[in-house]
């Protein structure tokens, strides 16, 4: 069993604990699935394995009864922080995120699963049951009608997910990690910028100066990325829906849910 010790970090999934000077380990909520948990360590391997990501995963754990994942200690701070810390840097920050992205989308696997089929089976899921059966049946069609592609996908990219380590950069939560289409993943990240509840666990003076910048933020890392990639934001756009079904699928916030609902219906009825 393994003893945790100082609180690091708030997670909607896992607190994450400080473990060896080295170490961290993560814990898991209790109505967190543990096909979940396995999927994470499988998914942080590989994004190891091919390179994504510095930060190693050491296995799942029992900590003080609860289940677990370790992982190598990072030695920096999330670029959020970054920003915070100096305002001025946000341009900065910005840039650093979306040349991040672009250079994980460089990397082609096909050890995830497609992101259409991701979202093709969340729509199955408690959070749509709303929709009428013509509603869901329109919306398959549209996530079938996607192009395919072969890229590594984060799909849960923002600016606390990335983090400065040993003079560079170093990318977690690989707990969504999908194949395909990079404007999938970008489109996830424009909606974490516009539509997403912000962070759990935030103090009162993150949510007014993250809530404040976010949108500014959002712009430069978007300007930044289309000019590296030479994206466009008309292939981006064919994303928003599939984000949205992505985002209502996986977490299911209540502050969000109407509003992607209906996000995602005013594109199914035209």
């Amino acid at each position: 069993m393994t003893a945790v010790g100082e609180l690091v970090a708030h997670g909607r999934s896992a607190d994450v604990h400080s473990l060896t000077t080295a170490t961290v380990v993560k814990v898991f909520h209790d109505d967190w699935p543990d096909e979940a948990i396995g999927r994470e360590v499988e998914d942080a391997t590989a994004a190891f394995d091919l390179g994504l990501t510095p930060i190693r995963c050491r296995g799942r754990a029992d900590a003080d009864g609860r289940r677990a994942v370790v992982f190598d200690r990072i030695e920096g701070v999330a670029l959020t922080t970054v920003a915070e810390k100096n305002p001025l840097r946000m341009g900065r920050v910005a840039r650093a995120l979306a040349q991040e992205h672009a250079r994980i989308h460089r990397v082609a696997s096909d050890r995830f699963p497609d992101v259409r089929d991701v979202a093709a089976d969340l729509v199955g899921t408690a959070p749509f049951a709303g929709l009428a059966a013509r509603e869901r049946a329109e919306l398959l069609d549209h996530l079938a009608s996607l192009p395919g592609g072969e890229s590594v996908l984060h799909l849960d990219f923002h600016p606390m997910n990335v983090f400065r380590h040993g003079g560079g950069i170093a990318t977690i939560d690989w707990q969504s990690t999908a194949c395909g289409d990079p404007a999938a993943d970008v489109a996830m990240t424009r909606l974490l910028f516009t539509e997403a509840e912000l962070f759990p666990g935030a103090t009162r003076a993150q949510l007014l100066v993250y809530g404040a910048a976010r949108g500014a933020m959002g712009r430069m890392y978007l300007k930044e990325y289309l000019d590296v990639t030479g994206m466009t934001t008309a292939r981006l756009d064919r994303w928003a829906t599939a984000a949205r079904v992505l985002r209502l699928g996986m977490l299911d916030i209540p502050s969000e849910r109407e509003r992607l609902l209906r996000g995602i219906r005013s594109v199914i009825a035209r």
